[in-house]
């Protein structure tokens, strides 16, 4: 759906995911749990490492998203990190882009991390986790109405997707921002640029002539961009929401600035985005990287990074991801082999490792 807020990345890592799957069973003959789930994780991050265009945050996201809280897989972050450095360059040298920032919210840039940083950071980050938190719980009862209205089965596929489109559309033609136009939505946002420059969007400034110029305006733009995530995700269509949670963050950073004038406007819009989409996905590490990468901010990292903290702590108690779990087999990352291919568990009492180990 044209100007549906989700984007590729959830597709595109479903598909890495299957084919580094496939490739360890059917290529290299795996039979390993553990060895099949490395080469899928490193799948996983590649295709989000080359699509940020940030190895490091791309890779880390892949590791994240799978659990709740931190890294359960951590033996696997070595290669799924090389994974992604390596997807990066093949993928920028084959498109002929750089790999360079995308966003410029503010010149200047900020030219170094200051103490205070990080307690915005925390602030902001408890805020955007507060946001994420209306947000949630907005979509499970949107997601109840669609079930009351007997829309999930599949068989109504069609009719539940005109229902998502209905309010998506509506909510477009009242607040333009709203409807989402890829990464550079982003931009927009955070610079509170006139309507005029949404080129996606005609009439451009809607059917009331809406403008982003003020504190509860840029709420309202927050606010509405969360409804239209829901919705979009409740309609049955596919993609993932990360840029438009950043895209929110951004609107709600914006209003932020606006009461609190002290606070810089782009580690304002980073971490609001950091804290609303931690809340929802759990990638405390990545998503910070990924942000402060695309807006060419690297010293604002700190206070960004303090953002996705908090959130992550203060929403533990709230899953919204229901694939993510704790996981089961945290012995297998301890296990070596012996000649007959018998695990063999390495603790401290044990005086030496194998040869081969």
């Amino acid at each position: 759906l044209g100007g549906g807020s989700l984007g590729p990345e959830a597709p595109l890592v479903a598909i890495c995911a299957a084919l580094g799957g496939y490739i360890s069973r059917r290529v290299f003959k795996q039979k390993e749990r553990n060895v099949v789930r490395k080469h899928t994780l490193m799948g996983m991050a590649g295709a989000l490492g080359a699509f940020f265009g940030c190895p490091l945050g791309g890779s880390l996201f892949a590791l994240e998203v799978n659990s709740r809280f931190g890294i359960e897989y951590f033996e696997h972050m070595v290669e799924a990190i090389f994974c992604g450095e390596v997807c990066v360059a093949v993928f920028r040298a084959l498109s002929g882009l750089p790999i360079d920032s995308i966003w410029t919210i503010q010149v200047p840039i900020l030219e170094a991390a200051e103490p205070m940083h990080l307690a915005w950071g925390a602030l902001i980050g408890l805020l955007g986790s507060g946001a994420a938190t209306i947000f949630a719980n907005f979509h499970w009862k949107v997601m109840d109405m669609f079930e009351a209205l007997d829309l999930l089965h599949n068989s109504k596929a069609i009719q539940r997707a005109l229902v998502g489109g209905v309010v998506i559309v509506t909510l477009g033609m009242l607040v333009p921002h709203t409807m989402f136009w890829g990464e550079f939505e982003f931009q927009t946002i955070s610079t509170m640029s006139p309507a005029s420059s949404l080129e996606h969007v005609w009439p451009t400034k809607g059917l009331l002539g809406f403008e982003m110029d003020t504190a509860w305006k840029a709420v309202i733009v927050g606010f509405a961009k969360l409804v239209a995530i829901s919705f979009t995700v409740a309609g049955g269509y596919r993609g993932g929401f990360i840029f438009p949670f950043f895209a929110a963050g951004a609107a709600f950073g914006n209003a932020f600035v606006m009461v609190f004038p002290a606070c810089n406007l782009s580690l304002a819009c980073l971490s609001f985005a950091a804290g609303i989409n931690v809340a929802i996905t759990r990638t405390s590490l990545a998503t910070p990287l990924i942000l402060c990468y695309l807006s060419g901010e690297q010293c604002a990292l700190t206070g960004v990074l303090a953002a996705s903290l908090i959130s992550l702590f203060v929403t533990s108690y709230m899953p919204f991801i229901k694939s993510q779990a704790s996981r089961k087999d945290i012995d297998s990352s301890l296990f070596f082999y012996d000649e007959d291919d018998e695990p063999l568990v390495y603790n401290e009492s044990d005086h030496h490792l194998p040869a081969h180990a």
